[in-house]
């Protein structure tokens, strides 16, 4: 009898060992972890922002149960509380917990046979239309006929004077994402030959599978590298575009927008918006739409438009198995006809 208690007594042991951590608030941090070595992540806090994402609207209404006993109907209670809060916001927890049970099932917490409670036919029913993020949606973006107007006012009104100006204006005219921008140093600056190498750290998609981009530089951008480059007060940062040492952030440049947009407003001009994303002001990214739309009205080469934006080639079956060409020829002068039609409305010749 007593070695039947005894036996007992260690299978409880052992349960409660081997299950100790079974809840999704226990295992959160665990799948961050495992998430962290497969994704990556360059952001030095991705897995404090995605944690912070957790305890805040996770954790309160599912953080107790295990994640094979989580429902669908308990998802609908965690976006009813980001329904008060951003799409973006409820679009991140989606994510967010679609990963992360998509994780519980490779790790056994879950039936992989059945349904994730995240699956959106699941969802829908009862969310209805409280949710905007199931409406496609994209970056506000300026329209292409108004990009001189910004520039201009960029340029002459508000005064290339900050960095977060210089970023801006650089990103324009280079059609860049604004990671890569904010991201780049002085050694990617080739002068001579009028080009920009960006590393494959600093280009979108998951690293090991992200590739290097050329970008040919356009006269205008080229001197305004070389016109910052003086007047930079950190002569030591290996950042272009540098603040405090270290390199300007994202929010910065959004914010210069929303100056220049509200300057133009107080001018007497129309503001700067996208109607089709229900007048939101526009972002740094809506500025390679209005490339995109720019090219394909002045009948320009969409193959050469995809490369400038650094996407894959659409027609290339092979997926560059053959076509290696880097068109750096044609990508300039493309890149320079749109620094030209971008500069159109500039009365200063400080970029010439």
């Amino acid at each position: 009898m007593n070695v039947l208690s005894n036996i007992l007594l260690v299978t409880a042991k052992f349960q409660k060992y081997l299950f100790r951590k079974v809840t999704v608030s226990d295992l959160w941090m665990d799948w961050l972890h495992d998430y962290q070595k497969l994704k990556k992540w360059t952001d030095s806090r991705a897995i404090e922002r995605r944690w912070a994402l957790g305890k805040k609207y996770v954790f309160p209404f599912i953080g107790n149960k295990r994640p094979d006993r989580v429902t669908t109907d308990d998802i609908v209670v965690c976006f009813e509380s980001c329904a008060k809060q951003t799409t973006q916001t409820q679009n991140k927890v989606l994510i967010a917990l679609s990963q992360f049970f998509k994780w519980c099932n490779s790790k056994n917490y879950r039936n992989s046979s059945k349904r994730l409670p995240t699956d959106r036919d699941l969802l829908e029913p009862y969310l209805g239309l409280r949710l905007h993020y199931y409406q496609q949606c994209h970056y506000p973006a300026i329209d292409w006929r108004d990009v001189p107007r910004f520039v201009a006012f960029l340029v002459d009104v508000y005064g290339i004077t900050s960095t977060s100006s210089k970023a801006l204006l650089f990103s324009i005219l280079t059609v860049s994402r604004s990671q890569s921008v904010r991201l780049a140093k002085w050694n990617e600056i080739d002068f001579e030959q009028s080009e920009w190498n960006i590393p494959s750290e600093h280009m979108k998609g998951k690293q090991g599978n992200n590739k290097p981009h050329l970008v040919p530089l356009s006269r205008q951008a080229l001197s305004m590298l070389k016109m910052h480059r003086q007047c930079q007060t950190v002569k030591s940062s290996n950042w272009v575009f540098d603040k405090n040492s270290t390199n300007i952030s994202g929010n910065a440049v959004r914010k210069l927008i929303h100056s220049i947009h509200k300057r133009a407003i107080l001018l007497g001009h129309s503001g700067f918006t996208d109607p089709f994303e229900k007048n939101k002001i526009i972002v740094p990214h809506g500025f390679r739409a209005a490339f995109t739309t720019w090219a394909q009205e002045t009948n320009k080469n969409m193959m050469l438009v995809e490369k400038c934006l650094a996407h894959k080639d659409p027609e290339d079956r092979h997926n560059g198995a053959y076509r290696r060409g880097m068109l750096i020829k044609p990508r300039k002068l493309l890149l320079q006809q749109w620094a030209d039609f971008c500069f159109s409305e500039v009365q200063s010749c400080l970029f010439y």
